[in-house]
């Protein structure tokens, strides 16, 4: 494999695939392989206690989760794939999530973003797998390039001398910064009233802001 080969490698995103049903696991991972979309995919069984099983999701470095809707076909739990998707979002705002499901119906009426669901029940179409990785692909990319763009105009804003920074310069600033935050954990974020003392001391938000800027660079794989 040559340096370029390997670079582009590793820059392929990451993913996770949960569901109960082993068939189902072994079936998304040969297809999600075979589409040389991903760097990495891991396969999780559901566990019993959703918070832990979110922060075991999270600990993985992923970029995206992808899960079963029911999740209970084989083993009882008290959540179901969109509550899991839920439960994550409730960390890391707009983070890429995607609900497969043979229950279209139901998926459907209880998720929150009608965009996320996808059946399982395509046979008739060959296609349908790679247009579900494409969309996942697609939709990290624009995940990453939203918070990089978050990132650069408030660098840019920061930039600017103190005295020269206009009223709606520094909510912006607090918007970006809180933006930025809640995309990389929401556990993470600083109150906005607190930030607003930060700007009052130039050097702590610049090293606040320097601390932020280095997490996405971490999370983001740069």
């Amino acid at each position: 494999m040559t340096a370029n080969e390997n670079t582009e490698e590793t820059m392929r995103p990451i993913i996770a695939y949960v569901d109960e049903e082993k068939d189902e696991r072994d079936n998304f991972y040969g297809d999600a392989f075979d589409s040389g979309l991903f760097h990495d995919i891991f396969i999780l069984h559901p566990e019993q206690n959703m918070e832990e099983f979110v922060e075991r999701i999270l600990d993985l470095g992923i970029d995206a989760l992808v899960t079963d809707f029911n999740l209970s076909e084989a083993d009882q739990l008290s959540y179901d794939g969109e509550e899991l998707v839920s439960a994550l979002l409730a960390i890391r705002s707009d983070f890429p999530c995607f609900i497969r499901t043979s229950f279209d119906e139901d998926a459907l009426r209880t998720s929150d973003d009608v965009n996320r669901v996808y059946s399982k029940n395509a046979e008739d179409d060959e296609h349908a797998g790679r247009y579900l990785f494409d969309r996942i692909a697609m939709q990290i990319e624009h995940y990453k390039r939203k918070i990089v763009s978050w990132q650069e105009e408030l660098a840019f804003l920061l930039e600017l001398e103190q005295e020269q920074r206009t009223a709606s310069q520094i909510e912006k600033m607090i918007e970006l910064d809180t933006k930025i935050e809640a995309s990389l954990g929401k556990n993470m974020a600083i109150p906005a009233s607190i930030k607003k003392k930060l700007l009052e001391k130039e050097d702590a938000l610049l090293a606040e802001t320097e601390r932020l800027i280095d997490d996405i660079k971490r999370t983001l794989g740069n």
